[in-house]
């Protein structure tokens, strides 16, 4: 059930808020202390969601519920990934020495930019905030402790053999010929590469990072550590 990864979504998501990417870009914009608020009010929604997953097949409520938490995640997330873009492209400025034209028109408003971003953390954290005093309608039991066995994903790394990857060679280069139009370097921009696990979207990400025309066209590049920053 898709619920089941709450748990997991919940300790990824606080991970991923208190990154030093997303801190710094809080501060920068003021909200630091409502994502701070936003990350307590998460961690008293995680302590309960291990019962609620075992409760919610008796409790149409229940289940209601955990959508609704599920929904706020996903909304938050694009948020949160909007900050790490930002701090993304300030780095990408700030260490090329220059400021594309996509760029300039990217960091030309930036009142505009964080009235937007303040206002988006408003609606979450009040949206977070509600479905957690709805919490207490369902006398749920505190575990913060997930003992299930899962599998853990690993520091992740840019090599990749090609000759082990079959039938992405198509998708490899749309994303090429996106990357490279205008030169490669007139244009600083996001290509997200999205979809459910599992079926290799690190892999293809790999196979764009290492193709020789890309190297070329990008003498400075970047690896995520982790698989969050994907």
């Amino acid at each position: 059930m898709a619920e089941s990864l709450l748990f997991g979504l919940a300790e990824s998501f606080i991970s991923k808020i208190t990154s030093r990417a997303v801190e710094q870009a809080s501060l920068a914009l003021g909200v630091y202390n409502e994502l701070q608020d936003i990350k307590n009010t998460v961690s008293l929604i995680k302590a309960v969601l291990l019962d609620a997953e075992q409760k919610q097949r008796q409790n149409h409520q229940l289940r209601e519920w955990l959508r609704r938490i599920k929904s706020v995640f996903t909304d938050a997330e694009d948020v949160i990934d909007d900050f790490e873009c930002e701090a993304l492209r300030k780095h990408v400025v700030n260490t090329s020495g220059s400021i594309t034209r996509k760029a300039r028109r990217y960091c030309s408003n930036p009142l505009v930019y964080r009235l937007k971003m303040a206002h988006q953390i408003t609606d979450i954290k009040e949206r977070f905030n509600k479905v957690a005093a709805d919490r207490l309608n369902f006398c749920l039991q505190i575990n913060e402790s997930d003992n299930r066995v899962v599998q853990r994903r690993e520091m992740t790394h840019s090599h990749v053999n090609e000759s082990d990857v079959i039938g992405r060679e198509h998708d490899k280069q749309k994303i090429i010929d996106i990357l490279l139009q205008d030169g490669g370097d007139k244009s600083l921009s996001v290509i997200p590469i999205v979809g459910i696990g599992g079926l290799g979207k690190t892999t293809l990400a790999k196979c764009v990072f290492n193709d020789k025309s890309v190297v070329e066209s990008f003498p400075l590049k970047m690896w995520p550590n982790s698989p969050r920053e994907l």
